[in-house]
């Protein structure tokens, strides 16, 4: 997959969070425990490639990763965890808190989403400034 299309797919799947965003808030809860579930399955296949190229990746940005994901999974177990408990407590005000707790983290993995976003942005134009560079190389180099 080229750089070009890792960002198409990164644009389509931005686009499908806005779209899921959307419809959910119009649906029962037992529609968007269906969509959490759904979700969580593709997630998870989409993270096991990911993890296998990741571990393919060069020695020295696997420490970073692998830290990286061991936090954020961490994050959002302990969000899931938070939100399985109290789904069987009545209490209306820790139901708000509850619900406050996860649109605060949402918000944070956005955050982290964005940031990540930007470093492979950063990625990319260095990739291509090296490209361009190397192709001037050759193309400055006498043929042999």
């Amino acid at each position: 997959m080229t750089i070009s299309d890792q960002i198409d797919a990164l644009q389509k799947k931005v686009a499908e969070l806005k779209s899921s965003f959307d419809q959910s808030r119009h649906e029962t809860s037992e529609q968007i425990k269906a969509r959490l579930s759904h979700a969580k399955t593709a997630i998870a296949a989409r993270q096991t490639a990911v993890k296998d190229k990741a571990e393919k990746a060069a020695d020295h940005t696997q420490s970073q990763w692998k830290s990286l994901k061991a936090d954020a999974a961490a994050k959002i177990q302990d969000m899931h965890d938070r939100v399985d408990r109290k789904r069987d407590e009545h209490d209306v005000k820790k139901a708000e808190r509850d619900a406050q707790d996860a649109e605060e983290d949402a918000a944070d993995a956005l955050d982290y989403a964005t940031w990540v976003i930007d470093q492979a942005q950063l990625a990319v134009l260095y990739a291509i400034d090296a490209r361009t560079w190397a192709d001037e190389q050759a193309a400055a180099s006498p043929p042999r």
